[in-house]
């Protein structure tokens, strides 16, 4: 690594090899996700397929990371700080500690460059590899200016249906207030309990209706008032149709409330799994699965900094009159818990195990993969008909395992009737097979390879294929057992 410049020039040949070999479906699948360039969703590839791929280990020479890590693609994490090195040179928490001092910045500006070019442009404003090597050698100065915003796939904003809303200021309660509102937090007025908290009906003295959520468990930090009111202001600024909108707060003593908007209609797990309901038609779980879908896509892709829902279930998916999906509880994982096992045992007791990501229960790490996982269980349920856990005998029968030999079944036969509710009439096959497809990539796949919120958005749409998200030998990730136990691929 001495030599910067004769690392680069060597490395010119051997990327495009490892490209082709990639196109020809040589490597293997996590070299097949690391490097795929987004068109190949749309089995579209490329002279510039190739650029991108090389665009990837560009990146993977500046930064010293590995193309995939716990949380993110290399793509996906160079994006937010590429910016700051073409435009303000700086280069900390960027550029290989390994390169301080033994590269000159001329040639990591071109580099970087050249990264960002192959990489964040759009298909047709890639540049080609000769331009790419003229760049390299300094024979072609840099002159264009690449916008990384809005991304090469979609327009983000148009996707969720964001609009410009001017946002106003939570406001503030006082305990009586909400004492009042509630009954004195009647048994009457009792909507539900959670993790987090419990929930009560309130009516408020301008007659306006609201949920008012008791909090439990509060951590040692977030019980001080700013800490609270640091979380709060955080969520305060969050507006999106499929989201519970936070109306205010309380914050007297020990005590910490908050107050949402009220969704009328119960939630996605009363009408789906409670006694003697009505069958949900398949038009409303679609509905249910998309508006839920942009509700996190906000939450983990718009929202600065990524806010993780951290227990995403169907009993959290509430619903209006018109079957219009609204999340609630997100944002709480800030101030309530510490995601340790005593957490871990309250979602056991109160049923929410069953949407656990294989790699919290083991390490406890919390990720918006994690989110993406719980989503996946989701679709299963709606799907299947069936509950995340269902508790027989003392044990615990989680939906993921279950559905296992199902879903092998379905996608690699196309027999998707064995795993699809048999109390449904009626349903749109192409619609079926898109969200059978999108939850097993998100349940079944490795923390690394579960696509991102935005792209189960796209698929389930039908923007773009559903070989984007999951391959013919992905089939490997359905073994006996799955997701919990582990498997060597």
């Amino acid at each position: 690594m001495s030599d910067f410049a004769t690392l680069i020039a060597s490395l010119l040949g051997c990327c495009n090899r490892k490209c082709a070999a990639y196109t020809r479906g040589i490597v293997g699948i996590s070299d097949a996700y690391s490097y795929a360039d987004p068109e190949y969703a749309k089995r579209k590839v490329s002279k510039k397929s190739d650029v991108y791929s090389f665009g990837v280990v560009l990146l993977e020479l500046i930064t010293g990371r590995k193309p995939l890590s716990e949380s993110d693609s290399i793509v996906t994490w160079a994006k937010s700080r590429i910016e700051e090195v073409l435009y303000s040179k700086k280069y900390e928490g960027f550029v290989d500690l390994k390169l301080r001092g033994a590269c000159d910045e001329r040639e990591m500006q071109r580099m970087t460059y050249c990264a960002a070019a192959c990489v964040y442009k759009p298909l047709n404003s890639r540049p080609n590899m000769k331009q790419i090597i003229e760049i390299l050698e300094g024979t072609t100065p840099l002159k264009e200016r690449i916008s990384l915003h809005g991304g090469t796939r979609f327009d983000l904003q148009s996707v969720l249906g964001i609009e410009s809303k001017q946002i106003t200021s939570p406001r503030i309660f006082t305990y009586e207030e909400l004492a009042r509102a509630t009954a004195h937090f009647s048994n009457k007025n009792l909507l539900g309990e959670g993790v987090f908290g419990i929930v009560f009906k309130g009516s408020l003295v301008t007659g306006e209706i609201v949920a008012i959520k008791k909090l439990k468990h509060v951590g040692e930090e977030q019980s001080k008032s700013s800490e609270f009111e640091k979380v709060i202001m955080d969520i305060s600024h969050i507006c999106h149709r499929n989201l519970v909108k936070l109306i205010g707060y309380c914050i007297e003593e020990f005590n910490r409330l908050v107050v949402y908007e009220f969704v009328p209609n119960k939630s996605l797990g009363f009408h789906l799994h409670g006694n003697n309901r009505m069958t949900m038609d398949w038009s409303t779980r679609m509905r249910i699965a998309m508006g839920a879908a942009k509700g996190l896509t906000y939450l983990h892709e718009w929202c600065q900094p990524k806010i993780i829902h951290g227990n995403v279930k169907v009993d959290n998916i509430l619903l209006d009159y018109s079957f219009e999906p609204k999340i609630s509880d997100y944002g709480l994982t800030k101030m309530n818990v510490d995601l340790s096992n005593s957490y871990i045992s309250r979602v056991n007791s109160e049923g929410s195990s069953g949407y656990l990501a294989p790699e919290y229960i083991n390490d406890r790490k919390l990720t918006d993969k994690c989110d993406v996982f719980s989503f996946g269980i989701v679709l299963l349920e709606l799907i299947t008909g069936k509950k995340a856990i269902k508790n027989e005998s003392g044990f615990h029968n989680r939906l993921s395992t279950l559905a296992v030999p199902l879903l092998k079944r379905a996608l690699d036969k196309g027999d998707y009737n064995v795993i699809i509710d048999e109390k449904l009439q009626s349903y749109n096959k192409d619609k079926m097979i898109r969200m059978i497809h999108c939850a097993a990539s998100c349940v079944y796949k490795p923390a690394d390879y579960r696509p991102q919120m935005s792209h189960i958005v796209q698929v389930l749409e039908g923007n773009v294929p559903v070989e984007s998200i999951w391959l013919r030998n992905d089939s490997t990730f359905l073994f006996h057992g799955a997701p919990y136990v582990p498997h060597n691929y």
